[in-house]
């Protein structure tokens, strides 16, 4: 997978498709992640101009007001990265990544990973299919930093492990915990977590991507539609969301949630 290449087209392309009307004029739904794009199914072969013999799958799942979702899927690869352009939340489904950064340093990345590339990353990637493809779920902001913007973090690394099993979770009142694991230039990754319960969402602020780590929730909108989210699901919730949000499950139900700085 070379991807520089894909950045910089989704880059170009990452103009909003949800555009977001006032909730006097629609009712705005949340959305789920289709299920047979995460297991790998009916990606589109895509034909890379640099390297137009490797095998290379990409499709755009979502682009909204704020976020852009993709999956992405190639035969064992080797890229050279000069300069990361963007802030881009990853995790990694299938295979394995060795990442060499430009001062020596190293980490690995293997499926069940969550990890965080940072703005301004140099070195050399490699992705290991083994015996078939990698495959990654990518999130990345629709709004460019300041040129000048550089992460904090200068290799990728994995989110941390504690904070996304619900250890160590920091407590903000009686019923909720929430804890910013990593924040970029262009994305900030929090873990939320509740008691089970009910509560009303008004004008959700940020377009969000979340992440079901523990428990369930049913969302119900003005219009009256309904739809579950399980333990291992993932969905958009909108920006200018309005409607009832129900959670469940044994002890806190737990997210993860990715939004644009």
């Amino acid at each position: 997978m070379n991807k520089l290449l894909y950045l910089s087209f989704l880059i170009l392309i990452s103009i909003p498709l949800h555009a977001q009307k006032s909730i006097n004029d629609t009712i705005i739904e949340p959305i789920a992640i289709d299920k047979s794009i995460l297991s790998g199914v009916n990606i589109p072969k895509v034909k890379l101009k640099a390297h137009p013999e490797r095998d290379y799958y990409q499709k755009r799942i979502y682009k909204g007001s704020e976020l852009s979702v993709y999956i992405l899927s190639s035969e064992t690869a080797v890229n050279k990265i000069d300069n990361f352009p963007i802030d881009e939340f990853v995790y990694y489904m299938n295979g394995k990544a060795d990442i060499k950064a430009e001062n020596g340093n190293e980490v690995s990345f293997s499926s069940g990973d969550y990890l965080f590339v940072p703005k301004g990353f140099k070195g050399n990637w490699t992705n290991h299919g083994g015996n078939t493809y990698n495959l990654e779920l990518s999130v990345i902001s629709n709004k460019r930093a300041d040129s000048t913007a550089v992460s904090k973090a200068k290799l990728p690394f994995v989110l941390d492990k504690e904070l996304i099993s619900g250890i160590r979770l920091t407590q903000v009142n009686e019923k909720k915990y929430k804890d910013v694991i990593y924040s970029g230039v262009e994305l900030e990754i929090t873990t939320e977590s509740e008691k089970p319960g009910k509560t009303t969402i008004i004008n959700n602020k940020k377009e969000q991507f979340i992440h079901i780590l523990n428990g369930m929730v049913t969302i119900k909108s003005l219009k009256g539609n309904e739809q579950t989210f399980y333990k291992g699901d993932f969905f958009i919730l909108p920006k200018g969301y309005t409607g009832n949000w129900t959670s469940s499950g044994l002890g806190l139900m737990r997210t993860l949630i990715v939004m644009q700085k």
